[in-house]
């Protein structure tokens, strides 16, 4: 007869077989390329005026960085460089108003966009706009411009803008017909280029100045608020108009704990705002 030893020690024989079996066949985590942004968290807070803003410490998103939202067929759409295995481009759509998400991979048709990272989503002609920097790790850095009506599937449109060392880019439109694209650049001298197209070539205006990195323009209220680090603590926002930027509020994100950047806002409707934002701890 086998003893009772024996009894007991077959099922955890069978369970620890299970689990060596699992781990066998899961891939490791260890086997993927860890890069920064697997340090970067993604945050968000509300608002009713666009300037003061109430935080939400739930973590929405962890090895997230760069997020850019739009609020699109009554879905929020946010995308992000997903880095919990290497570096993609993801979208997490919410249909309740960022209460949930689903992720989903990005996927861009076009020859510029071997390595898309920096969304900026805007809304254009009833699609999705996205403007990104399509080359990252070459020398001179692609700013592209991509439509999807589903937010997911894009086909890229144009190089709008080049440089070296350019990111983050943000496209709006000002007024009835002209575009402007801010880019950050080392030293965190934010370039301002404009164009009469979406999709056009972008020309830098060599007479603007502003020390930001990181900018996302929304209009709100009947103005042009640009959000962005870099002027001054913490997350800042300007007022922008023909005349330039102006910085009308400093630390706007309070109270949180780390690093926080890369703000972008989502308009639901008239007074009522979400910002998403980045968070690394120090």
């Amino acid at each position: 007869m086998v003893s009772t030893r024996i009894k007991v020690l077959i099922p955890l024989i069978a369970v620890v077989l299970i689990i060596a079996l699992v781990i066998v066949l899961i891939p490791k985590k260890e086997n993927c390329e860890i890069i920064e942004p697997y340090y970067h968290k993604i945050y968000s807070a509300t608002s009713t005026d666009g300037l003061n803003w109430v935080v939400n410490t739930t973590l929405l998103f962890d090895h997230a960085s760069v997020p850019g939202a739009v609020y699109y067929n009554n879905k929020i759409y946010l995308y992000f460089v997903n880095a919990e295995c290497g570096e993609k481009l993801s979208v997490a759509i919410s249909e309740d108003n960022g209460s949930s998400f689903i992720v989903y991979d990005v996927k861009i048709t076009g020859s510029n966009s071997p390595r898309p990272v920096d969304p900026n989503p805007i809304l254009d002609g009833g699609q999705i706009r996205l403007t990104y920097v399509g080359n990252l790790g070459d020398s001179t850095q692609k700013i592209v411009t991509a439509l999807s009506s589903d937010g997911i599937n894009f086909i890229e449109e144009a190089v709008i803008f080049t440089g070296e060392g350019i990111v983050d880019p943000d496209l709006f439109k000002y007024g009835a017909t002209e575009w402007i694209l801010f880019c950050g650049s080392p030293g965190n001298h934010l370039i301002k280029a404009n164009s009469s197209s979406a999709a056009g070539t972008f020309v830098e205006d060599t007479s603007f100045n502003f020390t930001a990195a990181v900018p996302s323009t929304h209009f709100i209220n009947g103005k042009y608020y640009t959000y962005h680090i870099g002027s001054g603590p913490g997350i800042c926002v300007a007022e922008y108009n023909s005349s330039g930027l102006t910085v009308i509020g400093t630390d706007i994100i309070k109270g949180f704990s780390g690093i926080v950047a890369d703000p972008t806002v989502v308009i639901l409707g008239p007074g009522d705002y979400i910002m998403y934002f980045k968070q690394r701890n120090p």
